[in-house]
């Protein structure tokens, strides 16, 4: 069947941090064709996507594979995936002249091949995708990712917590020496002193986190991204590193606190006025390397940032 006139594919092999600073370019492609887009990307972070006419497909299916063979004729299937797109925009196979040849024949259309990541020093990751693509990103809110609001409503019923306050900590990322070594003594002295129900989640990039923390802590694991979007929204405060899922709670407008060692906020800090940043650069000289240790940044520090917008939350309430 032929496609819509001005209609694009892209192509984003990126996992969730990437993916949701790649949202803002999305969007705004999704703008600027007036026919079908199609998004090519991983498949558990597709299910996140709410947006208007766009068609979805795993990067990992073959007739994407068939874009990096060598020395063999371009299967049926791979051009009729992508035969009468406008555009192809990609951020996968840059620097292969073969992939670009296959996909500009495939598709037909005009082809951008780009870095995965490119960016300028302190360029946001946000702007550097928008950049390729020469275009201005737009904003992503709670509007633009898909929440399973059954699967909250049962969750807040199975733990009887209809009116109460969440406080929900991420003690993970996709990298262990940016998770910050003070999550237990933050968790003890909130129970100490306020009354928030306390939830430990982990993402689907962590596997050794352990699943219960503290006596009377919810332990969360397991869950598909629109759950955990679910679980994040309209919670009284967050608590994460530098991880995908941090971006995620920013996507659907969670207040709270995002802990940076040793990656640059300047280029990955998740984009929301609710979330503060509180980076500690500074490697710590007695604990070991690529550690992001309690003495690199104290409890205290992370609890005085925490109560400031706990406060504010109370504030706004």
């Amino acid at each position: 069947m032929p496609r819509p006139p001005d209609s694009a594919a892209v192509l984003f092999p990126g996992a969730l941090g990437d993916f949701l600073c790649f949202l803002p370019t999305l969007r705004a492609l999704r703008d600027r064709h007036a026919g079908q887009l199609l998004l090519a990307g991983r498949s558990p972070l597709l299910e996140l996507v709410e947006m208007p006419a766009l068609a979805t497909a795993s990067i990992d299916r073959r007739e994407i594979a068939d874009l990096f063979v060598v020395g063999q004729p371009i299967a049926p299937a791979t051009k009729s995936l992508f035969a009468g797109f406008d555009y192809v925009y990609s951020w996968t196979g840059f620097g292969d002249a073969d992939f670009r040849h296959r996909l500009r024949a495939a598709s037909g259309g005009r082809i951008g091949v780009y870095p995965f990541r490119g960016m300028r020093p302190a360029e946001h990751a946000v702007e550097y995708y928008a950049r390729c693509v020469d275009i201005a990103p737009l904003p992503i809110d709670a509007t633009c990712i898909r929440r399973d609001k059954a699967w909250g409503v049962a969750f807040r019923r199975q733990h009887q917590l209809a009116d109460h306050c969440l406080f929900v900590l991420h003690p993970g990322s996709g990298s262990p020496n940016k998770n910050w070594a003070g999550f237990d003594p933050v968790i003890r002295y909130w129970r100490q002193h306020h009354t928030d129900t306390i939830i430990v989640v982990r993402g689907p990039a962590e596997t050794s986190t352990p699943a219960q923390r503290e006596p009377g802590v919810i332990a969360v694991d397991g869950l598909t991204l629109p759950q955990m979007a679910a679980l994040l929204h309209n919670v009284a405060l967050y608590l994460g590193n530098d991880s995908g899922i941090s971006h995620l709670a920013a996507a659907v407008d969670a207040r709270g606190v995002v802990l940076f060692g040793p990656s640059d906020p300047a280029v990955w800090a998740p984009r929301s006025a609710r979330l503060r940043v509180v980076h500690a650069p500074a490697p710590c000289v007695d604990c070991p390397a690529n550690t992001f240790c309690v003495c690199r940044l104290p409890v205290e520090s992370v609890v005085g940032v925490l109560e400031a917008q706990a406060t504010a939350t109370r504030r706004s309430a």
